[in-house]
């Protein structure tokens, strides 16, 4: 059976071409480039601000910050019972996650708390506020001792006798995959605390906290 459609589709006159003049246009560089040469001058009032910055943070607030890490450390490792490394590591980062998708309300909640005339208001945000903080600073204390915890029992159950010589050859390749992980996920910066990185209380820094993706719960 023949198809109903025509065999040919195009048409029988001939094609037009069709040409349309294409104009290029040449960009000309200056042959002049001028060139900067104004010396920068040393700004001593920056400068002594600088060092005044790192002397602050290295000798007063780093110090301050190990104390309270390392004593709250302490008192978990003298209760170890009542602070087991997997729970520990596991509630650690369910307060972290609550606080994350909270912190957005958290923040809306205080705003305008320290305006004038709203001292009951103000004085009942800072004890709030502190007292947010320092569950997130346990938070913080207890992913630490749980993952540190479980990477010594992973060692120990091993390699168990301590003067095995493959013993650093597991830490180096533990510290290796962190170290080449860390650098594909671009999480360096993670690594860094006081000195190096030092924030003063106030409303941003308490609630408002740097994520991995840029996400606002409302």
């Amino acid at each position: 059976m023949p198809p109903n459609g025509a065999d040919n589709l195009l048409p029988n006159e001939p094609l037009i071409k069709v040409e349309r003049p294409v104009t290029i246009e040449k960009t000309e560089k200056s042959e002049h480039i001028e060139e900067d040469n104004d010396d920068t001058e040393c700004d001593c009032q920056e400068l002594g601000f600088g060092a005044g910055d790192a002397v602050f943070a290295s000798v007063v607030v780093a110090p301050l910050v190990v104390a309270v890490w390392r004593s709250s450390w302490g008192i978990m490792e003298l209760h170890a019972k009542m602070f087991p490394y997997a729970q520990n590591f596991v509630l650690g980062i369910l307060i972290h996650c609550c606080f994350s998708i909270a912190k957005t309300r958290l923040f809306s909640r205080s705003v305008d708390a320290w305006g004038e005339g709203k001292a009951g208001r103000w004085l009942r945000e800072r004890v709030l506020s502190r007292f947010y903080t320092y569950i997130f600073i346990m938070s913080n204390v207890m992913h630490w001792i749980g993952g540190w915890g479980l990477m010594d029992t992973m060692v120990a159950a091993i390699l168990p006798n301590n003067r095995d010589p493959h013993r650093p050859v597991l830490i180096a390749t533990y510290l290796i995959v962190g170290v080449v992980l860390i650098l594909v996920l671009r999480s360096t910066r993670n690594l860094l605390a006081p000195p190096y990185i030092v924030v003063t209380d106030g409303k941003h820094p308490t609630y408002i906290f740097t994520t991995r993706f840029q996400k606002v719960f409302m």
